[in-house]
């Protein structure tokens, strides 16, 4: 049986796609991502080819779940409301093509259904998308299951294990569908319940505590960048900072020093001093630029360091495209006004970036974007790292739901790495995550404040530190060769 035209169909994929935002932060519909894989599963029994349906349901997915971007290329890249609308959409058919090319390899390499193979290719692109071009490691179907039982597996196998549960689980509720058979409910329902009784690490709140506090200024983004409120801005941070009499370590947000470090000395001394004579260190963000002898030019860097007690500077490693760096810059830099973001010009660094050390700690860094790559985080905190600090300004996207959907995801790397995570944001959501993943406490969106709280390193490895993704992605092509094993034979049994 087929669907009356594929029209429906996709308009149908295109749904299925959508609904899996609902699974994701601010929402936090779990279930939706098992209604988006099921019906995606079913509804390519209908049809003979997967390019079109591919592309439609990851259009669908990636136009709900990250329909964010528009907020920066129109309210602050100012572009039209038509122009911002057009990109968004291109960009959100880019990566779609990224599902058009799992389902066509789906029905290509299976003729029937065939409920591994399609588990193990959605598994196997999700993993793709954390490298591929860069990488875009956002929207994995496990962040929405944060706060349920099967987030359970995150410590054993990363956020990849967790996806690989949701999956599963959503193919055994759609077989049973499909074949009417209860059995395959019921396996669901161990699967789930199960998951329940994997046992979690415990909370180390042993040794010395420190006593952190995260300054949130709520600074317009309009007025970040310029320089002629540069000098309020280092007031606001300092003023806030020094309210924090107890606190061993005061973190400020990213790039909240909003202009090039190597000449902002001068107007921080106030307020280094200051912090100095009360042996507080001050760890922030900022821009800086560093001579590069293999380009033989000077570079820009986004950093974060400490600027008080002993020196240490943590660059950062991942960068957003067409936000921190232009693709075929000498092509489109100046063609609209999106290209000429402030602090578009940003470079990987020249060597490999030494762990950050605060104090007698050293810290996992990771600057914004960079939360969302598992494997990178979970380096950082392999080089013997007690704690995971990651700042952020999320003002780019004021109002959607990337701020939340972010947060979501720096808990999955704490829980990964069962390690306290620090996260400082210029508007929000800054918080402090305790090592299950739960917030210990956060200070409210689009509001200044300070948020002060306790942080204990811990030096404990999970199995996921120790392994890595390797033993997942191992299983996920051992069955997926079986699965082509089993298509292959049930075909020649047929001829």
């Amino acid at each position: 049986m087929r669907l009356a035209t594929p029209a429906v169909h996709n308009l149908l994929m295109l749904l299925a796609g959508a609904s899996a935002t609902l699974s994701f932060a601010p929402f936090n519909w779990p279930v939706f991502a098992l209604v988006s894989v099921g019906a995606a599963y079913l509804l390519l029994r209908h049809t003979p080819g997967g390019v079109w349906p591919g592309l439609s349901f990851g259009t669908g997915f990636f136009g709900a779940g990250v329909s964010w971007v528009y907020v920066s290329i129109h309210y602050h890249g100012g572009m039209s409301v038509v122009a911002a609308g057009f990109l968004t959409l291109l960009f959100c058919l880019a990566l779609g093509l990224l599902f058009a090319a799992q389902f066509y390899l789906y029905k290509r390499l299976f003729k029937k259904s065939n409920p591994a193979g399609f588990a193990t290719l959605w598994l196997g692109f999700e993993w793709l998308r954390s490298w591929f071009l860069t990488g875009f490691p956002w929207l994995y179907l496990g962040y929405g299951w944060i706060d349920t039982p099967l987030a359970h597996f995150a410590p054993l196998g990363g956020i990849w294990l967790v996806s690989s549960a949701v999956v599963l689980l959503a193919l055994l509720i759609a077989t049973g569908i499909e074949r009417r058979r209860p059995a395959y409910l019921m396996a669901a329902m161990l699967l789930f319940a199960g998951s329940a009784a994997v046992p979690t690490y415990p909370i180390n709140q042993q040794g010395q505590a420190i006593n952190v506090a995260l300054v949130q200024p709520n600074i317009a983004q309009s007025l970040k960048w310029q320089q002629s409120y540069f000098e309020d801005h280092l007031k606001t941070l300092g003023q806030m900072s020094l309210e924090a009499k107890d606190a061993n370590w005061i973190i400020w947000p990213e790039t909240a020093i909003p202009r090039l470090i190597n000449t902002s000395y001068e107007a921080l001394s106030p307020w280094l001093s200051q912090l100095e004579q009360r042996h507080q260190i001050l760890v922030s963000g900022f821009p800086r630029r560093e001579w590069s002898e293999k380009g033989q030019n000077w570079i820009y860097l986004n950093s974060l360091g400490a600027l008080t007690g002993v020196p240490s500077i943590y660059d950062k490693q991942r960068l957003v495209p067409f936000g921190e760096y232009i693709p075929l810059e000498h092509w489109l830099r100046g063609a609209i006004n999106f290209f000429n973001l402030p602090m578009s010009s940003f470079s990987l660094p020249n060597r490999p970036t030494p762990g950050l050390q605060i104090g007698d700690q050293q810290v996992a860094g990771a600057i914004c974007y960079e939360i969302a790559f598992p494997e990178l985080v979970r380096e950082g905190v392999s080089a013997d790292a007690g704690l995971i600090l990651t700042l952020s300004n999320d003002t780019w996207f004021e109002g959607s739901h990337a701020p939340a959907q972010h947060l979501q995801i720096a808990r999955m790397r704490a829980l990964e790495n069962h390690r306290w995570l620090i996260r400082a944001t210029n508007n929000g959501l800054t918080a402090v995550i305790d090592p299950l993943g739960n917030l210990s406490a956060t200070l409210a969106d689009r509001s200044s404040g300070i948020l002060q709280s306790k942080v204990w390193p811990s030096h404990e490895q999970t199995l996921y530190q120790r392994l890595g993704s390797l033993p997942v992605l191992l299983s996920w092509l051992l069955i997926l060769i079986g699965a082509l094993v089993h298509a292959r034979r049930q075909r020649s049994l047929k001829h």
